[in-house]
C-alpha cells in the first residue's frame, strides 16, 4: 500500500513539473543523437505532419494575420526547431519561441537548453523578445492551461478557438 501511495505522489509531482518530465523523456529518446540528424527529422515532420494536426481555423487565422502584415509570433512548449521549419515555410517574418534542446559538440545531450516554454515561461519569453507595449493590439491564441499567462498579455485572447475576433 505504501509503495502505491509513493508511486501516485511521484506521478502527481511529474504533472506539476512538466519540464522535468519532458527532459526525462528527451534524454531517453534523443540523448546522444547528432543534432544534424535531429534537424532532418524535425524538417521531415514539419513538411509532412504538422498541417495534419493544426486546426483548419488556426491555419486560416494565421494566414489572415500574415496577409495583414502583422508581427506573428508562435510561442510553443514544443521543440522550437520543428515548429520553426513549418513557420518559415509560411513566412520568413514569423518568429518562433519554443523549448530549445541543449547541444554539445553537435550532439543532443537530452537536456533542455531553455526552460520548458509553458505557463509563466511563455509570457516571460515574449516579454524578453518584444516590447509588447509597442503594439496597440495583441491577439493571442492558446489551447491548454499552459497558455493562460500568454493569453493574459493580449487584448484579444482566444482559448481553444472559441470566439475568434474579426481580423
Amino acid at each position: 500500500m505504501a509503495a502505491s501511495k509513493t508511486l501516485l505522489a511521484s506521478f502527481r509531482s511529474l504533472r506539476r513539473d512538466r519540464g522535468f518530465l519532458k527532459e526525462t523523456m528527451l534524454h531517453s529518446l534523443l540523448g546522444g543523437v547528432p543534432y544534424d540528424f535531429y534537424l532532418s527529422m524535425a524538417k521531415k515532420y514539419a513538411d509532412t505532419k504538422i498541417e495534419n494536426i493544426i486546426r483548419p481555423v488556426a491555419i486560416e487565422t494565421f494566414s489572415k494575420h500574415l496577409a495583414r502584415k502583422d508581427s506573428v509570433f508562435i510561442v510553443t512548449a514544443s521543440m522550437k526547431e520543428w515548429v520553426a521549419f513549418w513557420a518559415k515555410r509560411q513566412s520568413e517574418e514569423v518568429t518562433v519561441i519554443g523549448t530549445e534542446l541543449e547541444v554539445e559538440d553537435g550532439i543532443l545531450t537530452g537536456r533542455l537548453a531553455t526552460p520548458n516554454c509553458r505557463g509563466a515561461e511563455k509570457a516571460e519569453r515574449i516579454r524578453a523578445s518584444v516590447n509588447i507595449h509597442s503594439y496597440p493590439e495583441i491577439y493571442a491564441y492558446g489551447n491548454s492551461g499552459g497558455d493562460r499567462e500568454m493569453l493574459a498579455l493580449a487584448n484579444y485572447p482566444v482559448y481553444r478557438w472559441d470566439k475568434i475576433p474579426e481580423i
